[in-house]
């Protein structure tokens, strides 16, 4: 291992911090000045041990710029190389087949050539000869052309995922912090940052400063110092070696990019005044069209929470229990709540499908045995009697199930402006369509018609309450959480028609972690870190507090032409393969008011781009009745053999660069993954 000057030794904290940051490279030119570890001097891969098993080690030069405190506790010079070793890095060699080839130093000279390395440092302490040496963990490589081959310095680029382009302004603007996954406070302030459509320059290292209480997060001192523009139409043919939150280009396009900025760019508080003059003449105008007379819901109390200020209390009731939830998985099941007559929670098991129900309800302030109504589904549920119970005509009595359900719509009913929420748990251990089949029907009705009658009119029935049916109104929501695997059954086509299907992704671990480190165990810890505050946190939100938020009355005008076009293909497509599972008219307008229904912060800011929302919606109300036999569907999702091999769906999907439904396309390669393994998809 090669030998450095050490300064000082790196506490535990700094050296986590550098061994969590990204770097790329290429293998070194063979050259005297490398380190003399191996047989052969001067050889950028060579062979380490004489005795026992012998390595192979190999050196790389890196590219982009390394943490800062490198160069400034350990003095790093830039020239200097990485060392990897063969059996530090077999995960990634064996994607190659390294362990079958016979001259493995010959192989990994061949398989560098040309390739671009992103890495991790590794540091390992000496403490004997008081030093540290510079290892490296490989995360994954490009092949690239030898004129991309021949840049002598990449950028990295941090992509900011976390919210929308809006969104992203309005947090620029009002300095609360912003989250550059995998950029973390070793690096310099980035040049560059992306998010949605448009590339943001950072014209000055001051423009932001790195907030304490998180390794990746950053606060904007001064908006006035970032310039915006679209992304160039080339743009993302120039980014390599793409990672969560990161990308990265070439110098020489980097420069290219800031005379771009510097001579169209707009400043964000340019951006945000012309949005919001805009904004306030759209506002304006939707009030007017839209007041709505909710008499039959006013209560006393005139303390209404904006669903801005909901949406905090949501993300802030998630990170003071540490679950694992990404913003957008919160603001998309808020929106599918809020526009679907029933919301499914799906997933492996383990992702917090459960939590993520009793989470909403604790927003809403709902508590089980009074507003809230928990039922896990057992497998021996077949019939409606299991949820509801049933009539004795000989005595006139109705007898309810041990669930309780009747009398908890029942109190809804009476109780119209207090919010209450149905939870059916593992609802398809049991054969959905038959246990479930009367709501399956309400499900089609607006909430102002849903009528649940519990037996025949013209049947005598002792309980008065009962004898006309229940009205369930807009203050009960229903939803279900669900596991897709062989111990469960399928949902009919007819269910899956009438909900939002959410597939809850499982977090990585390493992010699972930054929620557990996080210290946000009160109101006041969210609001300090996010410097933003929560308007009365402990206030239930009551019936017409939330109908406020919906916008009704949607139609298919509000779709875009483009949207519409990938819906009319992707119609065309599927009902080719099965008449009865297109596209339906029922379904557009679902997504119509989903899109429409997206929520927004106080600068009338959506939390979800529209593209992204469209992209959900794709995979949530389409994707999730494509399934069958590989035979059926294998030329409609695709199928893996060494690499993805996309099917009619994925191109439909990818013709509008526009809309590039990532989301949907993933959902597509693991159906195709599936397809593989199995020989059917669920």
């Amino acid at each position: 291992m090669t030998d450095i000057v050490e300064r000082k030794e790196l506490n535990l904290k700094e050296k986590n911090r550098i061994e969590k940051s990204y770097i790329v490279g290429k293998l070194a030119e063979d050259s005297l000045n490398l380190p003399r570890l191996g047989r052969d001097p001067g050889k950028a891969v060579t062979i380490q041990g004489n005795y026992g098993r012998e390595s192979i080690i190999f050196y790389i030069k890196p590219l982009s710029k390394e943490p800062q405190i490198l160069q400034t506790h350990l003095g790093k010079p830039s020239t200097e190389v990485y060392i990897g070793f063969d059996n530090k890095n077999m995960r990634y060699l064996e994607r190659y087949g390294y362990t079958q080839q016979e001259d493995s130093v010959n192989f990994l000279r061949n398989h560098f050539k040309n390739r671009l390395i992103l890495f991790k440092p590794f540091l390992s302490y000496d403490r004997a000869r008081d030093k540290y040496h510079y290892n490296l963990e490989i995360v994954l490589d490009e092949k690239i052309d030898e004129e991309v081959a021949s840049s002598k310095h990449y950028v990295a680029i941090p992509n900011y995922t976390h919210y929308s382009y809006q969104m992203f302004e309005s947090r620029l603007m009002s300095g609360n912090p912003i989250e550059l996954t995998n950029y973390n406070h070793t690096m310099d302030i980035p040049e560059f940052i992306t998010c949605g459509e448009y590339l943001y320059l950072i014209q000055d290292e001051n423009v932001f400063r790195k907030y304490e209480m998180n390794d990746n997060l950053y606060i904007c001192e001064n908006p006035e110092g970032i310039r915006r523009i679209e992304k160039p139409s080339s743009f993302e043919s120039y980014l390599r070696l793409g990672q969560k939150g990161i990308n990265f280009a070439p110098v020489e396009e980097k420069n290219k990019w800031v005379d771009e900025c510097n001579d169209r760019g707009e400043t964000v508080p340019m951006v945000m005044k012309y949005r919001n003059a805009k904004n306030k003449k759209a506002v304006e105008k939707e009030e007017n069209k839209n007041e709505v007379n909710f008499n039959i819901f006013k209560s006393d109390d005139n303390s209404d929470i904006s669903e801005s200020d909901f949406m905090k209390r949501l993300d802030y009731l998630a990170r003071s229990k540490k679950l694992r939830y990404s913003v957008d998985d919160l603001y998309n099941f808020h929106t599918s709540v809020k526009t679907s007559n029933f919301t499914i929670l799906g997933g492996m098991s383990g992702t917090g499908k459960t939590e993520l129900a009793r989470l909403y309800a604790e927003a809403l302030k709902m508590e089980e045995g009074d507003n809230l109504l928990f039922i896990p589904v057992k497998p021996s549920f077949t019939e409606p009697s299991d949820l509801l119970g049933f009539l004795n005509q000989q005595t006139g009595v109705y007898h309810e199930s041990e669930i309780g359900l009747a009398s908890f719509l029942y109190k809804a009913s009476q109780n119209p402006n207090k919010m209450h929420m149905v939870l059916f748990d593992e609802m398809n251990l049991g054969q959905v369509e038959h246990y479930f089949s009367d709501f399956i029907s309400i499900l089609e009705f607006q909430n102002e018609k849903r009528l649940l009658r519990l037996f025949n009119q013209n049947v005598n029935c002792v309980q008065l309450h009962f004898a006309n049916g229940i009205e369930i109104g807009s203050n009960v929501l229903f939803i279900g959480t669900a596991n897709f695997d062989e111990t469960t059954r399928d949902f009919s086509n007819r269910m899956l028609d009438r909900s939002n299907v959410i597939i809850l992704d499982k977090l990585s671990f390493l992010e699972a972690k930054k929620y557990e480190e996080e210290k946000v165990d009160t109101v006041e810890d969210y609001e300090e870190k996010e410097k933003t505050e929560i308007r009365s946190p402990n206030v239930p939100i009551t019936t017409a507090n939330f109908v406020s938020w919906i916008e009704k009355n949607i139609s298919i005008a509000a779709l875009e032409d483009d949207e519409l076009s990938i819906l009319d293909k992707l119609h065309d497509e599927i009902s080719n393969y099965d008449s009865q599972t297109g596209v339906s008219f029922r379904i557009v307008n679902q997504i119509a008011s989903y899109l429409q229904n997206v929520p927004k912060n106080e600068e009338d800011v959506p939390f979800i781009d529209r593209k992204d929302a469209f992209d959900y919606q794709i995979k949530q109300r389409i994707l999730s009745k494509v399934r069958g036999h590989q035979d059926q569907i294998e030329d409609l999702v695709g199928i893996y053999q060494e690499d993805y091999q996309p099917g009619r769906i994925r191109m439909i999907l990818s013709e509008n660069e526009s809309l590039k439904c990532e989301k949907s396309i993933e959902y597509l390669k693991q159906k195709a993954k599936e397809l593989t393994q199995n020989g059917y998809t669920l």
